[in-house]
C-alpha cells in the first residue's frame, strides 16, 4: 500500500513538473507582416488590407499582417526599394510604379493594349507567356510577384474640358513614371510631368499641373473631384487607351525565408486577393464614376479623336518600344498573348 502510494506521488510529481515546463515554453510569437500601399480610403487600399486580414486568416496566427495605407511607409519608389531589401515584406501597386526596377513590367502601360474591365485584364495577365516572363525579370531584382491584376480604365482628370485631341496640346499632366506611358502623353501633345502619387491633389490645386489619368475609384475616393473640373472617358469598345494593371508582391528574401507551408499561405492569400479585387474593382469603378457626375462634367472623348490618339501612338510610342533591345522582345511577346486572348 505504502509502495502504491508512493509511486502515485512520484507520477503526480512528474505530471507538476511536466505541466510547469510546458508553461515556461510559450508558443513562438506572431510574426509581424506589413502590406504597404501609397493610396487611402479606395479599392487598392482596401485590396491591402484584405491580403493583411487573409495573411493573419490562413497562418492561424503565426503572421500578425496589417495594412499601412495613404503612403505612410513612403512613396511607391521608396516602399519597392523597402521590399527589395526585405524591409518591407509586401505592397500592392500598380505595375507601372516598378518601371525604374524591372523596365519589362512598364509594357502593360502601352496605350491600346489591355482590355478595359478589371477581370478581363487580371484574365489576361494569367495567360500571358510575357507576364510570366516579367515575374522571372522581377524576380531577379528582388520581388516575388504573386499576380498581376485589373484596377480598371484610366482616364483624364483635368482642370480644362477635352473635347478633342488638340486640348490636350501643352498642358501638364502628372504621369507615372512608366515610359511607355510617358511617352504616349508626349505623342498626344501633353506635357508630361513624372511626380509620387502624394504630390498630385496639391500639384492640381496650385495648378503646377493641369491635370492627370487614373481610375474613377482612386479619384473619388481620395477627392480628386475636388480640385478639378472635367473627367473625360478614354475608352472604346472595351479597349481602354490607358488601362492600370496592378501587382501584389512580397520581398523575395522575406518569402524565400519562409518555411514551405508559410510560402503556400502568402501564395493563397496572395491569390484569393486578386479574386477578391477583381469584383471590388468592378464594382467600385462604376460606382465611382456615377458618383463623380453627380460633382464635375463626365463626357467621353469621341470615337474619331480616340482613333487619332491611337495612329499617333502606334507610330510613336509602339515603334519606340518595339526598336528598344530590351522592351522590343518583351512587347512582341505581349502582342501575340493579345491575339491568342482576344480569339477565346
Amino acid at each position: 500500500m505504502k509502495a502504491i502510494s508512493k509511486l502515485a506521488f512520484v507520477a503526480a510529481s512528474l505530471f507538476a513538473a511536466s505541466t510547469v515546463l510546458g508553461q515556461t515554453k510559450p508558443p513562438a510569437p506572431a510574426v509581424t507582416v506589413l502590406i504597404g500601399t501609397a493610396t487611402a480610403n479606395d479599392t487598392q487600399a482596401e485590396a491591402a488590407e484584405k491580403f493583411a486580414e487573409l495573411l493573419t486568416k490562413y497562418s492561424g496566427g503565426r503572421f500578425k499582417a496589417s495594412a499601412r495605407t495613404g503612403g505612410s511607409l513612403g512613396t511607391n519608389a521608396q516602399m519597392i526599394a523597402a521590399v527589395q531589401a526585405a524591409a518591407l515584406h509586401g505592397m500592392i501597386t500598380p505595375a507601372g510604379s516598378m518601371a525604374t526596377v524591372v523596365p519589362e513590367v512598364s509594357l502593360f502601360d502601352m496605350p491600346f493594349l489591355l482590355p478595359a474591365a478589371p477581370a478581363e485584364m487580371t484574365a489576361f495577365a494569367a495567360q500571358s507567356k510575357a507576364a510570366a516572363k516579367m515575374m522571372e525579370v522581377t524576380e531577379q531584382k528582388g520581388i516575388h510577384v504573386i499576380g498581376y491584376h485589373g484596377i480598371g480604365p484610366q482616364s483624364l482628370l483635368t482642370k480644362f474640358p477635352v473635347n478633342k485631341l488638340q486640348d490636350l496640346q501643352g498642358k501638364k499632366f502628372r504621369i507615372i513614371p512608366s515610359l511607355p506611358r510617358v511617352g504616349a502623353y508626349q505623342d498626344w501633345g501633353a506635357i508630361t510631368r513624372p511626380m509620387e502619387f502624394a504630390e498630385v491633389y496639391g500639384a492640381l490645386q496650385q495648378g503646377t499641373i493641369d491635370g492627370m489619368q487614373a481610375p474613377p475609384n482612386v479619384l473619388y475616393r481620395m477627392k480628386f473631384h475636388e480640385v478639378t473640373k472635367y473627367y473625360t472617358i478614354t475608352e472604346h469598345r472595351g479597349v481602354a487607351a490607358d488601362a492600370l494593371m496592378s501587382n501584389t508582391i512580397v520581398s523575395k528574401k522575406w518569402f524565400d525565408g519562409l518555411p514551405k507551408d508559410l510560402q503556400g499561405v502568402v501564395t493563397k492569400a496572395g491569390m484569393e486577393t486578386i479574386v477578391w479585387a477583381d469584383d471590388a474593382y468592378t464594382s467600385s469603378q462604376k460606382s465611382s464614376l456615377e458618383a463623380m457626375r453627380k460633382t464635375i462634367t463626365v463626357t467621353n472623348m469621341p470615337a474619331t479623336e480616340l482613333q487619332k490618339m491611337k495612329d499617333l501612338a502606334l507610330k510613336g510610342v509602339w515603334e519606340r518600344m518595339k526598336n528598344d533591345p530590351q522592351k522590343g522582345p518583351m512587347l512582341k511577346l505581349l502582342e501575340e498573348d493579345v491575339a491568342r486572348f482576344n480569339k477565346k
